[in-house]
């Protein structure tokens, strides 16, 4: 029974462990695509990812922790037989060193007379060194000025393009058929709270440009709407058009936030 509830533990951690594996191959693959315009939140998801995989190999090693004290206590309480003594071979005595001779005094060396001082030699003059070559000196020329550009007469005031028909398929909603599909549609009471960390960075840097404030601004306005009317019309006018999320690498994003949304009013 122990063995079979510790099978699945593992097993459980393991899938954790392919999780979180998954996420840092996807972050990896999506920070590849261009890596000369990777943000800081890129990194922020790939250190969140590894401290979760950090996490669930931890709690792996505890789970099996138990088992292998388990083990070795058996091993230590089992009795152990002692070991065979073997009788200690004789050893023949042998016979003592001759004594030493006395050490020869030898007469000290003679002493030896220092080496008479070389004569000084002559000092060495430095050559003189040659004259730095003339500098010449160019004038200055006056910059020319530039030419004035006047802005056109009538120019046009800067506007974000029309809606397109795009922009109504992030709204659209299926029908629910199966008990997991029902499951994802449970109405939730606040926005803030049903977003994780990790979904709150990857929303961040696809539908917002990487813009925090920007993004609790529209989770403030989305909390407060009364129905999916109103907060598809706050969608529309400052989000859908101005971050680009008709754009095939935002649009999966953004569906599934719209839907996210959708459940704030179910």
């Amino acid at each position: 029974m122990e063995n079979d509830e510790r099978r699945n533990l593992q097993q459980m951690d393991l899938l954790k462990v392919k999780i979180y594996l998954d996420k840092i191959n996807r972050d990896f693959a999506r920070m590849n695509k261009d890596p000369e315009t990777i943000l800081r939140i890129d990194v922020d998801i790939m250190m969140a990812n590894v401290r979760e995989l950090y996490d669930a190999l931890l709690s792996e090693e505890a789970e099996l922790a138990p088992a292998a004290k388990q083990e070795q206590h058996r091993k230590a309480s089992a009795p152990r037989q002692p070991d065979p003594v073997e009788a200690p071979t004789p050893i023949a005595s042998a016979p003592a060193p001759p004594p030493a001779p006395p050490p020869v005094q030898e007469a000290p060396p003679p002493p030896v007379a220092a080496p008479a001082a070389p004569p000084p030699l002559l000092e060495e003059r430095p050559a003189p060194a040659p004259p730095p070559p003339p500098v010449v000196v160019e004038p200055v020329r006056p910059a020319e000025p530039l030419p004035q550009v006047k802005p056109p007469a009538s120019a046009a005031p800067v506007s974000f393009p029309a809606i397109p028909p795009e922009a109504e398929i992030l709204f659209e909603q299926k029908q629910a058929k199966e008990l997991s599909e029902k499951l994802s549609e449970l109405p939730i009471q606040d926005l803030r709270k049903a977003i994780a960390l990790n979904d709150r960075l990857l929303l961040t840097r696809e539908l917002y440009g990487g813009d925090n404030q920007a993004f609790d601004n529209a989770i403030n306005a989305l909390n407060g709407f009364q129905n999916m009317e109103q907060a598809k019309a706050y969608l529309l006018d400052h989000c859908v058009m101005r971050y680009r999320w008709t754009d095939k690498k935002h649009i999966e994003t953004a569906k599934n936030f719209i839907k996210l949304v959708r459940r704030r009013y179910n």
